[in-house]
């Protein structure tokens, strides 16, 4: 089972890396699969290459009922001018909730798990979902991007003394 990386691991602050054409076979497969499994038993809707300590560009979204999508190297392309605002947790975060402006369509090119190209428009929730794990993808946590903290602020402040070493 992969172990969820809790923040202030470094792995968590940085770019991961594209997944080579040459990459798209049954281990990778097998890593959304093992991700998915994570994020189901964590009760998460999304999860990023970091989050398991894999500094891949692969993110898994979940359907509900044991169902997900898999994004490999997703890139946003258009995001819209029209905002909203969301209040987000994370796994690699828990029990700290912030409220994050995000926008509220975005459009994404991505591959599957067979290397294929695709192209998604989403809007809502899915959009501040995606938007949540490309973040990952970028070393960005929604701690970072919070207009407010609105739980665990007292477990952020005591985990961001421990990176200060104060």
């Amino acid at each position: 089972m992969l172990k969820i990386a809790k923040y202030p691991e470094p792995i968590l602050r940085k770019t991961a890396k594209a997944i080579a054409d040459s990459d798209f076979n049954a281990e990778l497969k097998s890593l959304a699969e093992q991700m998915a499994k994570a994020m189901y038993q964590d009760d998460g809707i999304g999860l990023a290459g970091p989050q398991v300590n894999k500094s891949l560009r692969i993110i898994v979204i979940g359907l509900g009922y044991g169902k997900y999508k898999t994004y490999v190297n997703p890139e946003i392309t258009y995001s819209s001018k029209d905002k909203m605002s969301v209040e987000e947790g994370c796994l690699s975060l828990p029990k700290i909730f912030g409220y994050v402006v995000r926008p509220k369509k975005v459009h994404v090119k991505y591959q599957d798990l067979d290397g294929n190209i695709n192209k998604e428009k989403l809007k809502g929730i899915d959009a501040v979902v995606l938007q949540h794990e490309v973040d990952h993808l970028n070393g960005i946590l929604f701690i970072d991007r919070a207009k407010k903290i609105s739980q665990g602020q007292e477990i952020l402040d005591a985990l961001k003394k421990k990176i200060n070493g104060k």
